[in-house]
């Protein structure tokens, strides 16, 4: 057990001492520093955000040391890498309006800070022509997610722009925006396609409020999603969903049936009476 521990310890300090100073990447400074730097010089800002301990970024790490990475940023971006580890640089995204559900993530940001696209980079896309291929797409003033949205808001409802600007929105906390767009999404959606893996990956990654057809149809079919995905996750992903209703301000609004259909909803996920009703009290008395 000791010799196991020492092992795991080792491995952590040597995947943080991994992070040195990427040449690729700018020396971190001043948020303010940074965004009358982009101002100036007219270039967008690329945050590559980051966990020391995460194997993840650890490998994209090795990736973005490529010259060709180097050179492509140098000349078209201010790019730094955000360690999330660090408090200061949690708030600087909260203060901005960023959430990060997974790391590594690219936020690219305009040269006065405003936030154009949000990536969460998987596997798929760790290469040297994904990374240049996400890049370019996040600076294109018709592909990147901020435009998309404003696609969206005169009148645009294709299903994937729809899709593009709901997990956009969810990573910005646009709620409003994010819950009337997740419906339009599922006004769209023939009900015999709301048990899709896509409309799984809809819910896990950018579902903020159970008031809408394919969260109904995700809550009532729970032994199918059981049997397809892992029962942990599946249970974590309605639960995110139902308590985020729960939370919001417009909760105070809800009708009496609505909060007894959310309350149905916990207990079907094996959560006991007295636990819901714990998390009931302050909108109650509200």
């Amino acid at each position: 057990m000791t010799r196991l521990l020492l092992l795991v310890g080792f491995l952590l300090i040597n995947a943080t001492l991994s992070f040195g100073q990427n040449p690729s990447f700018k020396t971190w400074e001043a948020p303010e520093a940074i965004f009358q730097r982009g101002a100036k010089e007219k270039k967008p800002i690329l945050l590559e955000a980051f966990l020391p301990t995460c194997p993840h970024c650890l490998a994209y790490d090795k990736t973005l040391r490529s010259p060709v990475i180097k050179n492509y940023l140098d000349k078209n971006f201010l790019a730094y890498q955000l360690d999330l580890s660090k408090r200061e640089n949690g708030l600087f995204l909260r203060q901005h309006k960023i959430f990060i559900p997974s790391t590594p993530s690219f936020i690219i940001l305009s040269p006065e800070g405003k936030t154009w696209h949000v990536e969460i980079m998987g596997e798929e896309l760790n290469s040297v022509p994904g990374i240049l291929k996400t890049l370019q797409i996040a600076t294109d003033p018709k592909l990147r997610d901020a435009a998309k949205l404003v696609r969206y808001q005169q009148g645009e409802r294709q299903p994937d722009l729809l899709l593009s600007t709901a997990f956009y929105t969810r990573v910005t906390m646009d709620t409003t925006q994010n819950m009337a767009i997740v419906y339009d999404y599922a006004k769209a959606e023939a009900p015999e396609n709301y048990g899709s893996e896509l409309n799984f990956l809809l819910i896990q990654k950018a579902m903020l409020d159970s008031d809408n057809p394919i969260f109904n149809y995700f809550i009532n079919h729970l032994p199918s999603y059981y049997a397809k995905y892992d029962s942990a996750m599946v249970k974590q992903m309605a639960e995110n969903t139902l308590m985020s209703s729960i939370f919001a301000s417009r909760a105070r609004k809800y009708s009496p049936e609505r909060i007894q259909s959310i309350k149905k909803d916990l207990s079907a996920l094996g959560i006991p009476e007295k636990q819901i009703a714990m998390r009931f009290i302050v909108l109650e008395v509200l």
